[in-house]
C-alpha cells in the first residue's frame, strides 16, 4: 500500500509538472502589423513596428540569436580591403598643367583609371591590361576647367576587384 501511494504521488507530481505552467517573466514584443506566409517550402515572416534588442552568441561554428525577427546583417559600402597597388602617388595635387599618376603593381593585374568631374561626367578613362611593375601616367591637365575631380583607380585579377577613389584639385 505504501509503495502504491509513492507511485501515485510521483505520477501526480510528474503530470502536474507537464499540465501546469506559469507565465514566464521576460521581455515581450508588440508588433503593429506583420504576418507569415509559406512560398515554395520556405516560410517568410515579417513584422512592422517592433522594438527588438538582438543578442548573438557564437561558438565553434554555432550561431544562436535571440529576438522575434532577426535582421539580416548586410554591410554595404564599408570595406577593409587591401589596395592592390603599391606606392600609389598622384602629384602635384592641386595640379595646373599636368597630373602624374604613379603606381607599382606587385603582380599581373588589369588597371583602369577614370577621372570624373564633380557632377559625375567622365573626363578621362584609360585601361591597362595585364601590367606588372611600376607605371607612370601623365595627364595633360591644361585643358581641364578649374575645380574638383575624382580619380577612380580600379585593379582586377581573376578573383577580386579593388576600387579606390582619390580627390584631385585643378587650379
Amino acid at each position: 500500500m505504501k509503495a502504491l501511494q509513492i507511485v501515485l504521488v510521483t505520477l501526480l507530481m510528474t503530470s502536474l509538472n507537464y499540465i501546469c505552467s506559469a507565465q514566464s517573466i521576460g521581455p515581450a514584443t508588440l508588433n503593429a502589423a506583420g504576418g507569415s506566409t509559406a512560398v515554395s517550402g520556405n516560410t517568410h515572416e515579417w513584422s512592422v513596428g517592433e522594438m527588438v534588442l538582438v543578442n548573438t552568441v557564437t561558438t565553434a561554428g554555432l550561431v544562436v540569436t535571440q529576438g522575434v525577427l532577426q535582421p539580416m546583417l548586410q554591410v554595404t559600402g564599408i570595406h577593409d580591403n587591401e589596395f592592390a597597388l603599391e606606392g600609389m602617388s598622384i602629384y602635384p595635387n592641386p595640379a595646373s598643367d599636368q597630373l602624374n599618376i604613379k603606381f607599382n603593381l606587385p603582380r599581373n593585374l588589369q588597371v583602369s583609371l577614370k577621372l570624373s568631374d564633380i557632377s559625375g561626367r567622365t573626363q578621362y578613362f584609360k585601361k591597362i591590361k595585364d601590367h606588372n611593375g611600376s607605371a607612370l601616367i601623365t595627364l595633360d591637365f591644361k585643358a581641364y576647367a578649374a575645380g574638383v575631380y575624382l580619380l577612380q583607380v580600379t585593379t582586377a585579377d581573376k578573383t577580386k576587384i579593388y576600387t579606390n577613389t582619390f580627390k584631385v584639385v585643378k587650379n
